[in-house]
């Protein structure tokens, strides 16, 4: 009388190996989450520049959007207090929305005169520069920018990656 089964050992062996083969691509999976986290930052930096636009455009009304990187805030604003000098009034400008830069972006820049760029109702931008963004951690070094044009008000993305420690 034969028996079809699975000694205990066979099934130790079994998971003794799935947890190998799950210890050796753990870092992997650390490089791939880092990998979405800062494609994941760069997508909202772009979407929150191209709400500015879009608002003023609706709203005829010039919107724009600050960057404060010492503090790790991004502010989306209405620039209804002193449109001319194309900046963020804080405490006079209202506020539309903010969203917070993880530590890991230290040294993250903007090209532009001021910390603010401010769209107009013609969909335009107060003038041409890039976002920075530089993403750092243990296992990797990644950078990124974020392209607008002045004349059109184009936002575009633009990965610089590199991995491996920096």
């Amino acid at each position: 009388m034969s028996q079809a089964g699975v000694t205990l050992i066979e099934i130790l062996t079994a998971v003794v190996i799935v947890g190998i083969m799950a210890a050796m691509a753990s870092p992997y999976f650390e490089r791939g989450i880092e990998q979405v986290r800062f494609r994941s930052q760069a997508k909202n930096i772009t979407s929150m520049l191209r709400t500015a636009r879009s608002l003023a455009i609706s709203e005829k009304v010039p919107h724009g959007v600050d960057f404060n990187f010492a503090s790790g805030v991004i502010t989306l604003f209405k620039d209804s207090i002193n449109p001319a000098a194309s900046q963020y009034d804080i405490g006079a400008d209202p506020v539309i929305a903010t969203d917070s830069i993880a530590a890991n972006y230290a040294g993250s820049y903007t090209t532009f005169t001021t910390s603010a760029i401010i769209f107009q109702p013609n969909g335009t931008a107060s003038e041409s520069g890039d976002i920075e963004i530089r993403y750092y951690s243990e296992s990797s070094y990644k950078t990124g920018q974020v392209n607008v044009l002045a004349s059109t008000g184009r936002c575009k993305i633009m990965y610089i990656e590199q991995n491996g420690a920096g």
